[in-house]
C-alpha cells in the first residue's frame, strides 16, 4: 500500500503548534500580530524533517538555506533532434545572464517524455527542491503543476507569456499580439485582402495570442478572418487556392520551405502569386537562403531576462506587478517574401 502523504496538519502534530504556525514558517510570513519565536520556528523545521515533509521544495529550502543554483526545467526534450534547436537561444540567454549574476544553472532532466512532454509530478517536486527557483518553459505545461508552485511560494518564472488567475504567474514572454497585427497590416497596406492564417488551433498562449493579432487585423480593415487548418503542405497549397488567398501568415510550426515547394508544383511562385509571412521562427532549420518576411522572437533576451526577474524573486526584492508580467518586443523582418497581389486565386 502507497505511504500517506505527509500533510501540514502532521507537522503541526509532531512540532506541538497550530497548522497556520506551520504555514507561516513555511512561506517565512509574519503576519501583523503574530509573533514567532526562534524556538517555535526551530520545532517546525524539526518536525518537517523527521515526518518527511522536506520533500516539498519550499520546506527543503527553508530548512536547508539557498544553494546558489536555480534550476531550469522544460515540458518537452529540450536539445535538438531532427534539425529542431526550438530552446537553444533561450538557453543562451540564461546562460549569460548567469555568468553575470555568478550563479549555477541546473538542467533538470530526470523527468521522462511521454508523448513528447515532462511532467513534474512525483519526483520532480522533490527535484526542485536542489535549486533555489527555476525557470520553467515550454508549449504544453500542465497548468495544475503551476498552481502547485503558486499555492507553495516556490520562486519560478516562466519564459513565455502565461495567464493566471489573480495574476500571479510571473513570466517574461514576447508580445506576439502587437508582432502579429503589424504582419497582417503590412499585408493589408500592400494592397491584400483575403489573408488566410496556416497554423494549428491550438490552446496553447502563443497561439491565441498570434490569432488574436491576426483576428484584431482584419476586423480593423472590415475582414473576416480565413484559418488554414491543414497540416500536410499540399493540403495548405490547396486550400489557398481553393480560398482564393493571395497571402498567408505562417506559424512557427508549420515548415515554409514545404509550403513554397508545394505552391511551385501548383504553378504558384512566392512572392509573385502568394505572399507568404512567418510569425517567428519557424520550429523546422531552414535548408535555403530565403528572405522570409515577417518578425523574429527575442528569445535570448527572454531568457536572460526570466534569470534576472527569478533571480529577485529568490532574494525576496520587492517586484512590482508590472515586473512581474514581462512582454518583450518582437523585431520586425522586412524579408522578400511579400508583394502587391497580382489578382485573386481562382481554384
Amino acid at each position: 500500500m502507497p505511504k500517506r502523504r505527509t500533510t501540514q496538519a502532521d507537522v503541526a502534530a509532531v512540532a506541538g503548534v497550530s497548522q497556520a504556525t506551520v504555514s507561516f514558517v513555511l512561506n517565512d510570513r509574519r503576519p501583523a500580530g503574530v509573533h514567532i519565536s526562534a524556538d517555535t520556528r526551530q520545532r517546525v523545521l524539526d518536525a518537517i524533517r523527521i515526518t518527511g515533509y522536506s520533500a516539498n521544495p519550499v520546506a527543503q529550502r527553508l530548512a536547508g538555506g539557498r544553494n546558489q543554483i536555480l534550476g531550469v526545467f522544460t515540458y518537452e526534450a529540450t536539445f535538438p533532434g531532427g534539425g529542431r534547436d526550438f530552446y537553444g537561444p533561450f538557453l543562451v540567454g540564461v546562460e549569460h545572464a548567469a555568468e553575470q549574476l555568478g550563479i549555477d544553472i541546473l538542467l533538470f532532466t530526470s523527468a521522462r517524455v511521454v508523448d513528447g512532454r515532462r511532467r513534474l509530478t512525483r519526483d520532480g517536486w522533490q527535484r526542485l527542491g536542489i535549486a533555489d527557483g527555476c525557470l520553467l518553459l515550454g508549449q504544453h505545461e500542465d497548468r495544475s503543476e503551476l498552481q502547485h508552485l503558486l499555492d507553495t511560494n516556490y520562486p519560478f518564472v516562466f519564459i513565455g507569456k502565461r495567464v493566471s488567475e489573480g495574476g500571479r504567474l510571473p513570466y517574461v514572454g514576447a508580445d506576439y499580439v502587437s508582432a502579429t497585427r503589424r504582419a497582417v497590416e503590412r499585408l493589408l497596406e500592400a494592397g491584400h485582402r483575403r489573408v488566410g492564417y496556416a497554423g494549428d488551433m491550438g490552446s496553447d498562449q502563443p497561439t491565441t495570442d498570434r490569432w488574436a493579432g491576426y483576428r484584431d487585423a482584419l476586423r480593423a480593415a472590415g475582414l473576416g478572418a480565413r484559418l488554414v487548418p491543414e497540416d500536410d503542405p499540399d493540403a495548405v497549397a490547396a486550400a489557398i487556392v481553393e480560398q482564393g488567398l493571395t497571402a498567408v501568415v505562417l506559424a512557427p510550426e508549420r515548415d515554409p520551405e514545404e509550403l513554397h515547394d508545394a505552391l511551385r508544383r501548383r504553378g504558384l511562385e512566392v512572392p509573385r502569386d502568394v505572399s507568404v509571412v512567418l510569425l517567428g521562427q519557424p520550429h523546422h532549420r531552414l535548408r535555403r537562403p530565403q528572405e522570409w518576411s515577417g518578425f523574429v522572437i527575442p528569445r535570448e533576451q527572454m531568457g536572460a531576462r526570466a534569470l534576472l526577474l527569478l533571480s529577485r524573486l529568490v532574494a525576496g526584492d520587492e517586484v512590482a506587478d508590472p515586473d512581474l508580467h514581462r512582454l518583450l518586443e518582437c523585431t520586425d523582418v522586412e524579408g522578400a517574401t511579400v508583394a502587391p497581389p497580382v489578382t485573386a486565386l481562382a481554384p
